[in-house]
């Protein structure tokens, strides 16, 4: 809802409205969590309205935290976290993984669910589950996917129609006459693979 067709990057060349609104940082991703919020406010929406005052800015904070998470340029920063949150405790997910592998528990022991459970890991996770999802189209049904891969395709082909327009450089996926559109799903796939991988032992 409100989705202007192009990317941040275009946004923030061109000095569109909401890259001057929100100074150049997570234009979209800014602008879809104000809309939101917005949203929330109407009376017919108002699932946060019972909340007291501190639950609300806690939920508000987690909700605005994860939209703007799911900005690209967090992508690479999104990995290493996840690559630190296990490598900082390896030795206790190395033990838990082989106990579990041994049949020996049917649930993580508690230092492993104290551990997913502090405040930044649960932050780190919750964002990272998201941005995967925000990713994630090449692994829902072909049909589903293939449909949605062409709109997210035409948009850019707009966007690359507007680039060569105003004379900026186009974009490799935004060119229309060079786009090879199952390897541009190449990418995405390198993308959620590399999340998956990070979370991987």
């Amino acid at each position: 809802m409100g989705h202007p067709g192009f990317n941040n990057l275009f946004l923030v060349e061109t000095s569109h409205e909401l890259a001057l609104r929100y100074n150049d940082q997570s234009p979209l991703e800014n602008m879809h969590a104000a809309r939101l919020f917005d949203l929330l406010r109407q009376p017919n929406m108002a699932i946060l309205a019972q909340l007291d005052k501190a639950h609300y800015r806690e939920i508000r904070q987690v909700i605005v935290e994860g939209i703007l998470s799911t900005d690209y340029v967090n992508h690479v920063t999104q990995i290493k976290e996840v690559e630190t949150l296990y490598q900082v405790n390896q030795e206790l997910f190395e033990s838990a993984e082989d106990m579990f592998r041994n049949s020996e528990m049917d649930a993580p022991p508690k230092e492993v669910i104290d551990y997913l459970r502090g405040p930044e890991v649960k932050k780190t996770l919750r964002n990272v589950f998201l941005h995967m999802c925000d990713i994630s189209n090449p692994m829902k049904p072909f049909p589903v996917s293939q449909k949605w891969a062409l709109l997210v395709l035409d948009e850019f082909g707009n966007q690359g129609d507007r680039e060569k327009e105003l004379g900026m450089p186009v974009g490799p996926l935004n060119d229309r006459t060079t786009l090879n559109m199952p390897l541009s799903q190449a990418p995405l796939l390198l993308l959620l693979s590399q999340v998956l991988s990070a979370a991987a032992p």
